[in-house]
């Protein structure tokens, strides 16, 4: 016997063009966006386990203290979802069997670290928040935002949308943001609580930065809490998915993991807190045999903004006029040598990327296969591991579980796939907030079914 719930996983249809004010950046009549509201509703096979997932939060205790629905939500970066499965990671497997765990969680495109967080912190795409690239030229600025440049790249005029921990603040709760890409961007709502991006903190201290908000009292308490974890992503980039680096450092975010776990034990909370991990994207590994080295048929020189060694290519020229041969001489070169990427116009760039419409993707776009990169020949390779490539490409899939009293389980409850962009609304509906409807980019809903 099967129960069925509504999760809003499975492909409704066109989306509409109208969006919230305030949560875009761009109000384009021809966005392709439209509210899904993370419907919960029961289908009806044993009216004693039928529930909806998340169940409504409400106010619990650990038997000193009140408790307000909380959620803390760890993003491991790189974190593959094939990952899980090499046995080195008992305490985050332990979060989806006593609770839920997605066969994957889709990323979106590109499969990068900032377009992907600050999409799981709005539930807007990149081409709706405007994130759209970790390096991206924006022509309406005449400036390019650097995610290397902190003192640049936080200025609120990159940044579109309304991340969570902002709805959080605006709804009268508190959130508290430990170095996940936006939580800097000084706009005028801030995180209740905020810790800056320093890549020597170790994982463990994030855990007692958590523990330590948990500790304080109801009034001050952040409800919504989101940390960043960078540790399998490095370990993917210098040495590769399989590597024993790689390896070491799961064994590393897992301890952490079960330090926190621990903490919310000893404090009575772990029926009581809400544990989301994810992951934003993948890990592939690359070779020079695998490079596509497209300054054999352009001049980089003519190019605007340069970023080499990634999976996609973002074309604009100096000389605007140079666009068209730019653009037919790339196509021309992959349809004579069988190259392995596609060369897009951004107006052409297939609907299921969800990647047009904003003045920062670029106008032209090579988009490598899986595996491959565009380089130059002067570059080499200077990295094991990329990611970036197509969001559906299965190196490419990431994480999603979730235990706590939002999502309790007799077992492990496996969910289908679905794409980060539905992060958002879980984490609104874990603590109460609540969302308007257009304000997300939502275009998903289903069923998901487990036995009973």
């Amino acid at each position: 016997m099967v129960c069925l719930y509504l999760l809003s996983f499975l492909l409704l249809g066109q989306r509409g063009s109208n969006h919230t004010a305030g949560r875009f950046l761009f109000n384009q009549q021809d966005s392709r966006t439209l509210s899904r509201q993370l419907r919960a509703k029961n289908i009806v096979c044993n009216p004693k386990i039928s529930r909806p997932l998340p169940l409504p939060p409400k106010v619990l205790s650990n038997g000193t203290h009140d408790f307000d629905p909380t959620v803390i939500v760890l993003s491991f970066d790189g974190l593959r979802a094939d990952y899980l499965s090499r046995g080195h990671t008992p305490n985050i497997l332990s979060v989806g069997t006593s609770g839920v765990v997605a066969e994957y969680m889709q990323p979106s495109f590109p499969t990068l670290t900032f377009p992907n967080h600050y999409t799981m912190g709005t539930g807007l795409f990149p081409s709706s928040h405007g994130i759209v690239a970790n390096m991206f030229y924006d022509p309406t600025l005449g400036e390019d935002f650097n995610y290397r440049i902190p003192d640049k790249s936080w200025d609120p005029k990159w940044w579109g949308g309304e991340p969570i921990w902002e709805t959080a603040v605006l709804q009268n709760q508190r959130s508290g943001v430990i170095m996940w890409p936006g939580g800097e961007s000084l706009r005028p709502v801030r995180p209740t609580y905020h810790v800056r991006y320093k890549s020597s903190t170790p994982v463990a201290e994030k855990m007692d930065t958590v523990l330590t908000w948990l500790d304080r009292p109801r009034e001050e308490r952040p409800t919504v809490m989101n940390v960043y974890i960078s540790e399998v992503d490095t370990a993917g980039h210098n040495y590769g998915p399989d590597s024993r680096r790689c390896q070491k450092a799961l064994v590393e975010v897992d301890n952490a993991v079960g330090i926190l776990m621990d903490g919310l034990r000893q404090r009575g909370l772990d029926k009581v807190v809400n544990l989301l991990l994810v992951s934003d994207h993948g890990m592939s590994y690359v070779t020079p045999t695998q490079s596509i080295y497209y300054d054999d048929y352009i001049d980089p020189s003519e190019l605007l903004l340069e970023e080499s060694l990634q999976p996609h290519l973002a074309i604009r020229t100096k000389d605007p006029k140079r666009l068209d041969h730019i653009y037919k001489t790339l196509k021309s070169a992959q349809e004579k040598h069988n190259l392995q990427f596609k060369v897009y116009r951004s107006h052409e760039i297939p609907e299921r990327y969800n990647y047009a419409h904003h003045p920062r993707i670029a106008p032209v776009v090579a988009i490598a296969e899986p595996g491959f990169v565009m380089t130059r020949r002067d570059m080499g390779i200077a990295v094991v591991g990329v990611h970036g490539w197509d969001h559906e490409a299965e190196e490419m899939r990431a994480i999603f579980m979730a235990s706590g009293p939002s999502f309790p389980s007799h077992g492990p409850e496996r969910l289908q796939p679905f794409e980060n962009v539905e992060l958002y609304e879980i984490i609104a509906r874990t603590v109460g907030l609540q969302v308007e409807e257009g304000a997300t980019d939502g275009v998903r809903n289903g069923y998901v079914s487990r036995p009973c």
